[in-house]
């Protein structure tokens, strides 16, 4: 094993169809310009893991364990050390960041660098220990960066899509993180009590997803925020929406969005609205406090590894 070793990952945007993308249906992502990476050094004793947000996290433990084996590294004397700016419990991929870049550090630390499929299968197991049943879209965000058409797979099928110019995004960050596995648990029991309603709110939701990868490639923008309304609107329907997210979207659109809605898989946690001036949409919403970035999505992403 090598002395030391990293690994970089990025945070990630569903831009359309999260928690359908669960069961099969497409949704449509982005990289964002937030990272994470890990440290691996050799020490003693038990593996340790040394962070500001994961330290006391008893999955942590877990995740360096597989993540380890999966490369055929041995845990024990492993210290894991991770700096971020990806915030967490927010939707945007905090999890999906920290499996990818512990995963890269420990294979770097192996001597190895896994193939892609390899290496989304892999993340998207380890983060199910974070969350129940995850789709795949976050660590493949996390991985790839730039803008993709996914649909859950083993291997996923990935499918770049190629935006005219660079579409900008304001992401607003609300002020209570949200639980991404509660949110998935609850769905999928409301699916399995009434699994005709639920498969077809989901159809609704891809064929806006498709409607949305379509207006990113022509670079239609008000096109895209009126699947971003839509989109919002099955969410609240399937009940994974909260009344914060809900009126963060109604702040942004009367601000001059095209549209807005909830982005992730938490219940909540940050909002993602379209509008033709996002540096001026984003001072509005910050004007309370509120968190916000400003994203490019389909620009060129710096490499993640």
């Amino acid at each position: 094993m090598k002395a030391s070793a990293r690994g970089r990952a990025a945070g990630k945007v569903i831009l359309l169809g999260e928690h359908a993308v669960v069961y099969g249906r497409p949704a449509l992502a982005a990289g964002l310009p937030l990272w994470l990476e890990a440290e691996v050094v050799a020490g003693e004793g038990p593996a340790r893991f040394e962070s500001d947000r994961h330290a006391d996290d008893p999955r942590a433990a877990r995740l360096i364990a597989e993540a380890a084996a999966a490369v055929g590294l041995e845990p024990r004397g492993l210290v894991v050390r991770v700096r971020s700016d990806v915030p967490a419990g927010v939707g945007v991929g905090s999890s999906a960041a920290l499996a990818v870049a512990v995963l890269r550090a420990l294979a770097a630390a192996a001597g190895r660098r896994l193939a892609r499929d390899e290496e989304l299968e892999v993340a998207t197991r380890l983060e199910s220990i974070f969350h129940g049943h995850p789709s795949g879209i976050d660590p493949a965000a996390a991985a790839l960066g730039g803008c993709f058409r996914f649909v859950r797979g083993t291997p996923p099928v990935v499918a770049p899509v190629r935006p005219v110019v660079p579409l900008p995004l304001v992401i607003a960050f609300g002020a209570r993180p949200r639980s991404t596995g509660a949110a998935v648990m609850g769905l999928r029991a409301r699916w399995e009590a009434d699994r005709a309603r639920h498969e077809a709110l989901f159809d609704a939701v891809a064929a806006t997803v498709e409607d949305g990868a379509r207006a990113v490639e022509a670079g239609d923008l008000a096109a895209l925020g009126r699947a971003f309304d839509r989109n919002q609107t099955l969410l609240e329907t399937i009940g994974v929406s909260a009344p914060e997210v809900e009126a963060l979207a109604a702040r942004a659109r009367a601000a001059g969005a095209l549209g807005a809605k909830l982005t992730g898989g938490g219940a909540g946690g940050a909002v993602g609205a379209r509008a033709p001036d996002p540096e001026r949409l984003a001072g509005a919403l910050g004007a309370d406090g509120t968190r916000t970035i400003v994203a490019h999505v389909g620009a060129a992403a710096e490499e993640a590894a």
